[in-house]
């Protein structure tokens, strides 16, 4: 009940903690590379922490309590001047936070993009060992979209360049994990695959770049894959992308009865 009163006596005060506690976790989230989203040329917690700055930045100035200072008594002047004073503080901290965050999206390092492709490439190897009695096409195409990944994450080359191959073999890899049905028993894993192969896309120059494809493609599925994968692909506070991908992959290859194509 004192939270609730406290809340209620001082309303602007707690308007501007909230405020500052949203500045901070969208910090937090774009620091794990979390999104949520586009928002124009940003995304929606780059937007987030900018509204928060602007609305505490307006509590800072308020008229009203600027009002109160030159008409109430002494020691109103300086409650008033003391909580302008602190709201004040909050702004800068807040500006402060807000000045860290990406305006323009998530940009990843080329140690970190290597890492997502490799363990995106040994996902579709260990799948494509599991399926190959079952689906020997589909085992095919899988371990040519891997080698292809793996050729580009490892060419040894940096720079634009470097990116726009990465975000070819990674385009193609979608075009060959559409092709395959999502009635497969193994849909799940490939919808993750699919949300692991649109965070390296996203994160590399060249947009989706065409390829000349290993398989015919199916937007529908693709589509599909796009959805459902971002229900499925688990983000964890100081795990980075591999690390949730290989996670998520694991835990669903082990419920859907493929648990040999676990990343270890």
């Amino acid at each position: 009940m004192n939270v609730l009163t406290n809340i209620w006596n001082h309303p602007k005060t707690s308007a501007a903690g909230l405020l500052i506690a949203v500045v901070s976790i969208a910090g937090v989230l774009s620091q794990q590379g979390i999104s949520l989203g586009k928002a124009g040329t940003g995304t929606v917690v780059s937007l987030a922490s900018a509204l928060a700055t602007a609305l505490l930045g307006l509590l800072a100035k308020d008229p009203e309590a600027a009002s109160q200072q030159v008409g109430g008594s002494a020691s109103q002047r300086a409650g008033v001047s003391s909580t302008s004073a602190k709201l004040g503080a909050w702004m800068l901290i807040a500006l402060t936070l807000s000045a860290t965050l990406p305006t323009t999206g998530c940009t990843k390092s080329t140690s970190e993009l290597q890492s997502d492709a490799t363990t995106l490439a040994s996902a579709l190897n260990n799948l494509a060992a599991v399926i190959q009695t079952s689906d020997a096409t589909a085992a095919s195409n899988l371990k040519t979209a891997a080698a292809a990944l793996t050729a580009a994450a490892q060419s040894g080359t940096t720079g634009p360049a470097w990116e726009l191959a990465l975000n070819a073999a990674t385009s193609g890899a979608e075009v060959v994990l559409s092709a395959i049905p999502v009635t497969a028993p193994y849909a799940a894993l490939l919808s993750i695959a699919v949300a692991a192969a649109e965070a390296i896309i996203a994160n590399t120059v060249g947009g989706r770049t065409s390829v000349k494809a290993v398989a015919t493609g199916n937007n529908g599925n693709l589509l599909w894959y796009m959805r459902t994968g971002r229900g499925l692909l688990r983000h964890r506070f100081g795990r980075g992308p591999a690390g949730d991908f290989k996670a998520s992959w694991n835990t669903e290859a082990a419920a859907t009865g493929f648990a040999g194509a676990a990343v270890k």
